[in-house]
């Protein structure tokens, strides 16, 4: 008896976690579309897809490739969009690693997916498939599993109000631009927005987004946190007009709540279960062989091998290349060419030296699609205006 204990419990080291996710290499202005897909695609497990097409997509935003960013965005949607498991999945997930499962994303990952394909649909014209993603976002953020609406991402809510109006939705933009002020008071281009005066609309993102790591007992538990950057807005000139970008949407603030209630962590059950499982088998082990019970020394052994392969660990697969904040600026300036200046501002509103870019831009007597802006970790400017310098 002794001898099959032995096998047990040597049998039970062979269990190995399954290798966590790994992002692409990150783009630079120099890289192309291509390479990166290529870079990303080695390793790749199915379950991970549609995380590795959200990287993809920031990629190809970052080098300005527009049809790529869509292609990689829209691929990942439709396989975000399906919420449930398959039952083969949700079995493996038993006793196996969470992140066996395929990644849909957080419901704040859901929602940056959407903003995303509204600023290309919009960016190519496509106002009514803009606003049908940016409403899409607003849903994926309020739906919870108690089912209870939460949606709070304002970012979401402006940018429908915006091209409502610019579709004639007259009272769907009055809503939505009601719904973004309350949501974020302190940001002065949501209090009184004049889209009929304003024909810039610029999206901001600044800072690194948020970090999921595994915390707590054997791992199960996953938090996040932020990698500290020192850009906090940007200021635009051009024209002789200069506006500096408001906060809209606090990505980590998304990520750790549920509308106003504060999440501390998923994936508590399987390590209780894992640790009490071990110490449940090690005390029938001992007695059994005490009183020479078969019985409970084979049932102590079953326990042992059913804690050895639970896997506990919480899934921290994320969604890398988000920003910490979006933020939104809106100005006035007339058609023509002109020369657009990005300056990152610090916390308290300084110039960060030597991250700043200028931007040849052509504005249009038509409705102006919105431009979009990121402040990246490497002291580089992304953007997708009109044509850079």
């Amino acid at each position: 008896m002794r001898w099959v204990v032995l096998v047990l419990l040597v049998s039970t080291t062979a269990c190995r976690s399954t290798p966590m996710y790994r992002a692409p290499v990150a783009a630079t202005p120099e890289g192309t579309f291509a390479a990166i897909e290529a870079d990303g695609r080695k390793g790749i497990a199915p379950e991970d897809e549609a995380l590795w097409r959200c990287e993809l997509g920031s990629a190809a935003l970052a080098i300005g490739d527009e049809q790529s960013a869509f292609r990689a965005l829209h691929g990942a949607s439709n396989i975000m969009g399906t919420l449930e498991s398959t039952p083969r999945e949700n079995a493996r997930a038993i006793w196996g690693a969470e992140s066996t499962k395929t990644w849909k994303g957080d419901p704040y990952e859901r929602c940056m997916n959407a903003l995303y394909k509204g600023l290309l649909y919009w960016r190519r014209g496509e106002l009514d498939n803009a606003s049908a993603c940016f409403k899409r976002g607003l849903l994926a953020d309020g739906w919870s599993e108690a089912g209870e609406a939460q949606a709070d991402f304002a970012a979401l809510s402006f940018l429908l109000g915006w091209v409502s109006h610019h579709r004639g939705k007259a009272e769907q933009a009055r809503f939505s631009f009601k719904e973004a002020a309350q949501l974020q008071p302190g940001n002065p281009y949501f209090q009184d927005p004049q889209p009929e005066r304003d024909n810039v609309l610029i999206i901001v993102e600044t800072g690194s987004g948020p970090e999921k790591y595994a915390d707590g007992l054997g791992g199960n538990v996953a938090r996040f946190t932020l990698q500290r950057r020192a850009d906090a807005a940007v200021r635009v000139t051009a024209g002789g007009v200069s506006a500096t970008s408001a906060k809209a949407t606090d990505l980590l603030h998304q990520a750790t709540t549920r509308g106003k209630r504060v999440l501390d962590g998923i994936r508590r059950g399987k390590a209780v279960f894992k640790a009490g499982s071990g110490v449940a088998g090690h005390v029938l082990i001992h007695e059994g062989i005490r009183r020479d019970k078969g019985g409970a020394v084979a049932l102590g052994a079953g326990l042992l091998v059913l804690s050895a392969i639970t896997q506990a660990q919480a899934d921290v697969r994320h969604w890398t290349s988000l920003p910490h904040h979006v933020q939104i600026i809106t100005l006035s300036l007339p058609p023509g060419r002109h020369q657009l200046r990005v300056q990152a501002l610090d916390g308290s509103g300084a110039p960060l030296p030597g991250w700043a870019k200028t931007f040849d831009v052509t504005i249009t007597e038509d409705p102006q699609p919105p431009f979009w802006i990121r402040a990246a970790a490497n002291r580089r400017i992304y953007a997708m205006l009109d044509k850079t310098e």
